[in-house]
């Protein structure tokens, strides 16, 4: 399923009258209490959205450790 984000955003900034940063911050929201659901936290992921190309981002940020080592594997992935 392809998701033209640059329309979307465009036609719901239109029709509900809300600015652009007030809309980036709604959907990083969004997308924050999706994470919490799936992971408990949102503490170890960036949400980066990009209205002018349609681009919608999301990152962990976890530690490696060597294998066999990791105590969590919310904040650790082992190197292999």
């Amino acid at each position: 399923m392809s998701v033209n984000l640059v329309e979307t955003f465009s036609e719901f900034k239109s029709g509900k009258d809300i600015d652009r940063p007030t809309m980036v911050r709604v959907l990083e929201d969004v997308f924050r209490t999706l994470i919490k659901k799936k992971y408990g936290s949102d503490e170890n992921f960036d949400v980066i959205v990009n209205t002018e190309k349609g681009d919608l981002e999301l990152w962990r940020v976890r530690e490696i450790v060597p294998d066999g080592e990791v105590l969590d594997d919310r904040s650790q992935i082992s190197i292999s």
